[in-house]
């Protein structure tokens, strides 16, 4: 009776201490930078308050904090009041997408310091070469050419793959994906837009089209997962489109807005009338907003 009794109590300890609900909240900073792990929705509130962070638009000098939270708060799908669920998700995601549209830019001025330096010279260093080489297979652009043609196409067609996405796009995209966080792979997979990985036992396995042969990418983060989709948003040519009206836009007026590449994206997902959607979220939510803003201060660390 004893030992069964003892065996009780260590089940209900270890229960207790596994289960997210208490999990401790962890935040570090990195200069002005605030990472943060296993909040809860009050936690992150508390947060956010202390930073003056209590809405998602129409900050001061529409500058966001850098706060960057790691998977959305642990009792996130507890929050009865849609409303306000669906605005601290924008509140959640918006300073990940401006972080790594910072880290997109870094590699985008990477790249016009190669074409600067291939424009004066007519070649490239060694170490030049291979930057632009590693860029080229992490953008997915592949040519037979070899030289001077091969450096030109390198460069020519990189320059329209490394660009910014903007932050409503980022944010648009994965509230529909995702059901505003509620969907299985959001909860269970930290996978905000649907990744998948075929034919392998790694992944979140659908519960549905088992046959099918793909399972829902795992990713430990949501700015994991918002790097995953940046990268597939800048590197498939189903997004070649996009990329088309991008660039003209740089052209014409020097930045880039969603609203005016949402129609572009029509062939971007398997949703049913994604860009009416799209356009209907982003309007609803106001969330053209968010690709006027920047970080208050950002740092160089790469964090996962």
């Amino acid at each position: 009776m004893i030992k069964k009794l003892y065996t009780l109590i260590a089940l209900l300890i270890t229960l207790f201490f596994s289960y997210p609900s208490f999990a401790k909240m962890k935040v570090t900073e990195y200069g002005d930078m605030i990472y943060v792990e296993n909040a809860t929705v009050s936690e992150l509130e508390e947060l956010y308050s202390k930073h003056n962070y209590k809405r998602f638009r129409a900050l001061d000098d529409d500058a966001y904090p850098a706060i960057f939270v790691k998977t959305l708060p642990l009792d996130f799908q507890e929050i009865p009041l849609q409303k306000y669920r669906n605005e601290l998700f924008i509140r959640i995601l918006t300073p990940l997408a401006l972080k790594i549209n910072e880290e997109i830019t870094n590699e985008r001025n990477a790249l016009l310091r190669i074409e600067k330096s291939y424009l004066k010279n007519k070649k490239l260093t060694p170490d030049e070469l291979e930057k632009l080489e590693n860029f080229a297979t992490k953008y997915d652009y592949f040519t037979r050419k070899t030289g001077n043609t091969r450096i030109g196409l390198q460069i020519q067609n990189l320059k329209k793959r490394i660009n910014i996405i903007p932050p409503s796009i980022f944010v648009a995209a994965a509230a529909m994906e995702s059901n505003w966080g509620f969907s299985r792979p959001a909860k269970l997979a930290n996978s905000l837009y649907k990744e998948k990985v075929w034919f392998t036992n790694e992944g979140l396995e659908p519960l549905e089209n088992k046959e099918d042969g793909y399972r829902f990418k795992i990713f430990d983060s949501l700015i994991e997962c918002m790097r995953s989709f940046a990268l597939t948003f800048n590197s498939n040519i189903n997004y070649e489109h996009t990329w088309g009206a991008r660039e003209g836009m740089v052209e014409r007026i020097g930045h880039i807005l969603g609203e005016n590449i949402a129609y572009s994206l029509s062939n971007s997902s398997n949703l049913p009338n994604f860009v009416g959607i799209l356009d209907y979220t982003t309007a609803f939510y106001d969330l053209f907003a968010l690709d006027v803003g920047h970080l208050k201060k950002s740092g160089d660390k790469k964090w996962k």
